[in-house]
């Protein structure tokens, strides 16, 4: 019976057991079978633990090459090239392993696994840290196998995964496979269908309410606001949108004092910056939580060794699950009161969920994962945005002049005019590009060795498939891809909106588009456009395949209708750098590389679950 993902402590101590106390009782019955000619009693204790500790690295030797020879043949019957390994200096590719921990301290996001596929001159790579086969790939046709077709029958999220994840987002739909991922997603679906991600009128509630407070912030001279946290403001603008939006009420997180307001120093957060009131406390707890998560992500399957005598995440899901518990026991109560069931157009997602079910766990987790959707995803999206805008002050003007010709300096938008932003779809579509919310994600493979196409093994040769071993995890880097100089020509890393547009109105390519590419689509054939239909797997900010985010058209409705009205009340933006959190800033080393964006990158990029700014997006916004 397989061991439930919350007992993980038992799970790794089973497998330590396996590699440690197994070899040597293959030892004793060995020469208890008396097959060398010696009783295992008739040896000195001396021989006997000499014995003990050279068995557990024989037989794990044995183990590694028994796997590789059976992936060997594997791939020679499934006409299949095994994936080229990493080659580290010390055992178990251990300084592979150091350098990765390091170099999510000090370097640019993704840098380290950027640098590994350069030094290979290839796509996919084998890193065999501990001597397990972990894959990391940046070939946009093994994503492709992997998410679609048959794929998601063969690899999923896997127990791995739930078993990192399962302290904060438990049963919910992110952290399940199979028939339980299918009855949640079947819940959710009609709550993101297009009447409701069309209804303007939250996304109106809640942008004025965040403008209110950046007007409260422009100073006595009236040339520009104090410096504040962008990243902070969004959160909460889309935290209180969202919950509107799935529980009927908000959060009411934009009454609360900012970050740096009050006579209070800015100080870092887990992610951003934070402060000390309620809501700082959960949305601390609530990025604290993910950023303990991704270093469990990285250390690998033996990262219960690090947690055997307390989980690093139970104080942080303290304070979440406390401060949801009241509004799900809340829910949950009101239906056990009401008799009739209610009018379908007064119903919420928490009404929905508890109508559903009793387990007051259940639809916590529930919640809890959509929050985490409905609040980090579009935060990020409109924080990179603005860091553009700040960098780029010719985009913003341009954007402003299109939102100004639409709408005036008063008018709102709907989903119909909407469309018509050309270039805000395009400065939308290349902030998702060079930072896309969710920069990595993983697949488990299942018990059996799989044959899977890829455009290439390495950059000089083409049409290979791969093979990849029973019980693998497969690490796709959405980031990496993205920035693909081969897909995406010489300036890959370079923010370049006019990629994404064209007066052209015929797209020129005999490839199917699925609704999920038309989302994201200009009438035209741009550069990147073009490259995008012809191979839309270059593309994934919102995932693909029957996994694809529920909520990608809200989150697109919501910031777009945000941005209008920003740039209708401000004109341009700027980096407030002399308010940044000490630590935040981008290290001076960076400026030293001979590429990449990080020579010239004014934020320090990271990532958790989700993409963010370290010690938070500190701006300034000019009035109009």
């Amino acid at each position: 019976m397989p061991i439930h993902p919350r007992h993980y402590r038992l799970r790794f101590l089973l497998d330590l057991s396996w590699t440690v106390l197994f070899p040597p009782s293959q030892l004793c019955l060995f020469t208890a079978l008396k097959i060398t000619g010696c009783s295992y009693t008739s040896l000195s204790v001396i021989v006997r633990v000499l014995l003990h500790c050279l068995a557990v690295p024989f037989i794990g030797w044995l183990r590694i090459c028994w796997d590789e020879y059976s992936n060997a043949r594997a791939a020679a019957s499934s006409n299949a090239a095994s994936i080229p390994r990493v080659r580290g200096k010390w055992p178990g590719n251990l300084d592979i392993a150091v350098k990765l921990v390091k170099s999510m301290h000090e370097d640019y996001l993704m840098q380290f696994f950027a640098d590994l596929f350069d030094e290979y001159g290839v796509h996919t790579l084998n890193t065999r840290i501990f001597w397990s086969n972990q894959i990391i790939t940046i070939d946009q046709e093994i994503v492709k196998n992997l998410l679609t077709g048959i794929g998601p029958d063969r690899f999923h999220k896997g127990y791995y995964w739930q078993e990192r994840f399962e302290s904060f987002l438990g049963n919910g739909i992110f952290n399940r496979d199979k028939e339980e991922w299918r009855a949640h997603r079947q819940i959710a679906r009609p709550w993101f269908a297009k009447e409701r991600v069309s209804d303007f009128n939250i996304f109106e509630k809640y942008t004025d309410r965040t403008l209110k407070i950046l007007s409260s912030l422009i100073t006595q001279h009236g040339s520009t606001t104090r410096a504040f946290d962008a990243q902070d403001l969004f959160a909460r603008f889309t935290l209180d949108t969202a919950s509107e939006f799935l529980f009927g009420q908000s959060l009411n997180t934009l009454t609360l004092e900012l970050p740096g307001q009050g006579g209070h120093a800015v100080k870092m957060g887990p992610k951003g910056s934070a402060i000390d009131d309620e809501f700082g406390s959960f949305a601390w707890a609530f990025e604290d939580v993910q950023v303990k998560i991704s270093t469990r992500m990285r250390i690998g399957n033996i990262w219960p060794i690090f947690e055997l005598f307390q989980d690093k995440t139970q104080k942080s899901n303290t304070v979440i699950h406390d401060f949801l518990r009241p509004l799900v026991d809340q829910a949950l109560d009101k239906k056990n009161r009401r008799d009739d069931k209610l009018d379908e157009g007064s119903e919420t997602f928490l009404d929905h969920l508890a109508r559903s079910t009793e387990d007051r766990d259940t639809v916590r987790f529930q919640l809890l994962n959509m929050l985490l959707a409905g609040r980090d995803t579009t935060s990020t999206l409109l924080s990179f945005v603005v860091y553009f805008l700040c960098c780029h002050p010719e985009v913003t003007a341009r954007l402003r002049t299109e939102v100004l010709d639409h709408y005036g300096h008063d008018g709102r938008p709907a989903l119909e005019n909407l469309k018509g932003l050309k270039y805000l779809r395009a400065v939308l579509n290349e902030t998702l590009r060079l930072f896309p919310p969710v920069p990595m994600n993983s697949r488990l493979s299942d018990n059996s060795p799989r044959a899977i196409p890829c455009t290439s093994l390495s950059t000089h040769t083409t049409n290979f498939s791969i093979l990849i071993p029973p019980n693998t995890t497969i690490l796709y880097n959405t980031f990496l891809i993205q920035r693909r100089k081969d897909l995406w020509g010489e300036d890959a890393e370079v923010f370049r909106p006019e990629r994404w547009l064209s007066n052209n109105t015929n797209i020129g390519t005999d490839e199917e588009v699925s609704e999920n590419d038309l989302l994201f689509m200009d009438p035209g054939d741009g550069d990147g456009l073009r490259k995008m239909i012809k191979d839309p797997f270059i593309f994934l900010p919102f995932h693909a395949g029957p996994r694809v985010c529920l909520g990608q058209n809200f989150a697109l409705n919501e910031a777009s209708y945000f941005l209008v009205l920003l740039l209708q009340r401000f004109k341009s933006f700027e980096l407030a750098e002399d308010s940044m959190p000490e630590g935040s800033s981008p290290p001076l080393h960076w400026k030293k590389r001979r590429s990449g964006r990080q020579r010239y990158e004014r934020i320090w990029p990271k990532s958790s679950v989700t993409t963010f700014v370290k010690g938070g997006l500190w701006v300034r916004a000019i009035p109009a």
